[in-house]
């Protein structure tokens, strides 16, 4: 965790200048199991930077900083993950399986689809677990995705239960947008002793009340997110610091909802919509130290 801030600092820069394409697909593991995976790749003079994001808006969701090279004479692509950004899985034990890929792309343009065999590793380099990557642009996924929906809908032959399903499928809403519930933690690996908290309500203002809690001490006891971004200033003075909101109200348009913004001041960034209701709470945890 101790490069990561330099890390982080390079990518930042990097990625200003670089053209943006974003992936979006399955890690298949050997049990069958299927996760998502989403890929938002910056790519300039044949480096590539970005990040990944691990089982988006479910139980385990997690982001990594992700680094990799393309080579568009042999036209291979190579990319890893390097470090953890932040995770929902509890924090038990203290070795991440990072995601290595190597192989075959005609051309990096958002078109070819990236599919193959991926390793995984710890920190230590020690192999992890392998298994199948498969990734499109999710601009071309997300046009099929309407296709296929248009026509389900105009059929005679699919029940309306099963259109219902597609048409409450969440799956492109939630790439978009990463979530907290309501019981959640977001565990963060933070390297600033200072944070700054920012909420406002995305849609309509509708009186949504909520407490901010830092370490048991109160910061607001009841705070109603409004349209104007409110920015509140965090002091970490333990390894381990906890950011508890707890929904007080839901306003008249249920449940309470809100979006949040972390940062640190030199450019790292966390962005979640949190969704609660009244006596939920949702909790932001921040390493402050190296846990290898």
């Amino acid at each position: 965790m101790k490069s990561f801030f330099l890390i982080f600092l390079f990518i930042s820069s990097f990625l200003s200048h670089a053209q943006e394409i974003e992936y979006l697909g399955l890690l298949a593991l050997p049990d069958s199991t299927f996760i998502s995976y989403k890929v938002d790749l910056k790519v300039q003079d044949g480096k590539l930077y970005g990040f990944s994001y691990t089982d988006m808006n479910g139980p385990h969701e997690s982001k990594n900083t992700l680094v990799g090279r393309y080579d568009d004479k042999e036209n291979t692509i190579e990319f890893r993950e390097v470090e953890i950004v932040y995770t929902k899985s509890p924090i038990k034990e203290l070795d991440f399986c990072y995601v290595y890929f190597k192989g075959k792309l005609r051309n990096l343009n958002g078109r070819a689809k990236i599919d193959g065999d991926f390793k995984s590793y710890y920190d230590d380099l020690e192999p992890c677990i392998n298994g199948q990557l498969m990734l499109q642009s999710a601009e071309k996924i997300k046009r099929k995705y309407d296709k296929i929906t248009s026509k389900v809908e105009k059929s005679n032959k699919i029940a309306d239960s099963v259109k219902q399903r597609i048409a409450s499928n969440q799956f492109f809403d939630s790439n978009e947008r990463q979530g907290l519930m309501g019981g959640e933690t977001l565990n963060v690996f933070w390297e600033s002793k200072t944070a700054y908290l920012e909420i406002w309500d995305p849609g309509k203002v509708d009186g949504d009340e909520m407490s901010i809690v830092l370490n048991g001490k109160v910061i607001k006891e009841s705070y109603s997110p409004l349209k104007a971004k409110t920015k509140i200033p965090l002091t970490f003075n333990k390894e381990i610091n906890t950011l508890t909101l707890k929904a007080l109200s839901e306003g008249t348009d249920p449940p309470n909802t809100a979006q949040i913004r972390i940062t640190d001041g030199n450019g790292k960034e966390i962005s979640m919509l949190s969704s609660f209701k009244v006596g939920e709470q949702v909790e932001v945890v921040f390493y402050q130290k190296d846990l290898k």
